[in-house]
């Protein structure tokens, strides 16, 4: 009998906001918005204050308040305040109105579950456990996914996971990047045209909603998407059915939205360049990644995992202990897609440590290369040996992740198609069987 590992917990100080009608509301780990639109958690009836004015969440120390880009701002204690940290009680004023926050007196305890991944994407900290907890429940539901983090944090990594985990995962996986569409084709390419609808339009087009049909539309940088657009995807939504540009009848869809941004959404709606409506039909539930930077303590289980998966276990303890001395007071700006990189070349230089050090710390200001004891000639055949076996090891498993789509893979490596074909036939790189 298969024994689980011992569940974890997060001990928060929560408690409660009160309206001056009376009206309580609960203030737990998951954020709670203050604001005037209807999709807020507490609606307020002040035309002072904002469609989305201010969150508050309950943290380890006490009641973390948020100002979410108000145009008046959340005051405590006649300050205006951006982020705070109440630990006794308060009142706060947002526009015309006071609201009284009273933390409770005890911890309460939050399990983090079982679960150290979720797909592809691992950790053990609290933060990334509790992620974990809040996927596996929510990846059996119907509901749409807003996931928040900074660039290379996982979003993608996450949606993909939460496809797989569902009763849709034998759907389509449809990406579509709302920051690299140009914006005379986004409509064509989310709603599809007609033969002739429009100068180019040689032939008739499904777009991506009805290529979802059945399983998952995962709307990358959601925040970049042209605002009137917005009102068309919403219609979209709500009503299950999608029209060409050029047609006259309706296709009825059956998709699941997930959608990513690292812009700070609150700010836009609030400054008019993003529907609230929208926002909140889709952010139904949201996922908020932290920065690599907040969670160094799963540096040794995704440095384990990263060789794994580029078939290089074997290194991961000296790739561990090379980014241990070298790198120990890096923030990664670039969070995990930056340890990807640097964990890549690392473990497939690690046969030669000096290696390590030529290729990865000569792009580092202030670092200085340890000097190698192999000749000068040894030393570069090795290095450039290494990099052939990395380059040889990328490419083959990107385009096993990809099913040899030359355009997934340049999207998933940053690279032009072109450099990625070149790549492919350098390495004798063929498409997957099946």
């Amino acid at each position: 009998m298969e024994t689980r590992a011992k569940v974890l917990h997060w001990f928060i100080r929560g408690g409660t906001l009160t309206t001056p009608n009376g009206a309580t509301f609960t203030i737990g780990v998951e954020p709670i918005v203050v604001g005037r639109n209807e999709g807020a958690d507490v609606v307020l009836d002040d035309h002072e204050v904002s469609g989305v004015h201010c969150e508050l969440r309950a943290v380890t120390e006490g009641i973390a308040v948020r100002d979410l880009g108000s145009t008046n701002g959340t005051f405590c204690s006649n300050v205006r305040i951006r982020d705070a940290l109440l630990t006794s009680n308060a009142e706060l004023t947002v526009g015309g109105t006071r609201l009284t926050i009273t933390p409770s007196g005890n911890k309460q305890r939050v399990e983090l579950g079982y679960s150290d991944r979720f797909g592809s994407i691992v950790g053990v900290s609290p933060r990334m456990r509790r992620v974990f907890s809040v996927l596996e429940k929510v990846a059996a539901t119907p509901l749409s996914v807003l996931v928040l983090g900074e660039t290379g944090t996982g979003k993608e990594g996450v949606a993909r996971a939460i496809h797989d985990a569902s009763p849709r995962k034998g759907g389509p996986f449809v990406v579509v990047d709302c920051g690299s569409i140009p914006q005379t084709l986004a409509e064509s390419i989310l709603f599809g045209h007609e033969k002739g609808s429009f100068t180019g339009a040689n032939e008739r087009r499904y777009g991506a909603l009805a290529e979802a049909n059945g399983g998952t539309l995962f709307l990358d940088e959601l925040g970049e998407l042209p605002i009137d657009l917005q009102p068309k995807l919403l219609r979209a939504l709500s009503e299950r059915q999608v029209k060409r540009i050029g047609g006259t009848t309706f296709d009825h869809i059956d998709v699941r939205v997930i959608a990513a941004t690292r812009r700070d959404l609150s700010s836009e709606m609030n400054a008019g360049r993003f529907r609230s409506d929208l926002f909140f039909r889709i952010a139904q539930v949201r996922i908020e990644l932290p920065a690599l930077r907040e969670r160094l303590g799963d540096l040794p289980m995704l440095i384990e995992d990263i060789c794994t998966r580029v078939q290089q276990a074997w290194a991961a303890p000296i790739v561990h202990d090379w980014i241990g001395r070298r790198m120990a007071s890096h923030d990664w700006p670039g969070n995990v897609r930056e340890l990807v990189n640097v964990v890549s070349v690392a473990a497939t230089l690690a046969h030669t440590p000096e290696a390590i050090d030529d290729v990865l710390l000569l792009a580092r200001s202030g670092d200085q290369p340890t000097q190698s004891t192999q000749p000068a000639t040894a030393f570069s055949d090795a290095k450039r040996q290494a990099i052939e076996a990395f380059e040889r090891n990328y490419f083959t498993e990107l385009n096993r992740r990809a099913k040899g789509n030359v355009s997934e893979m340049a999207r998933q490596s940053g690279m032009e198609r072109h450099h990625v074909r070149a790549y492919l036939r350098k390495y004798g790189v063929d498409k997957p069987a099946g």
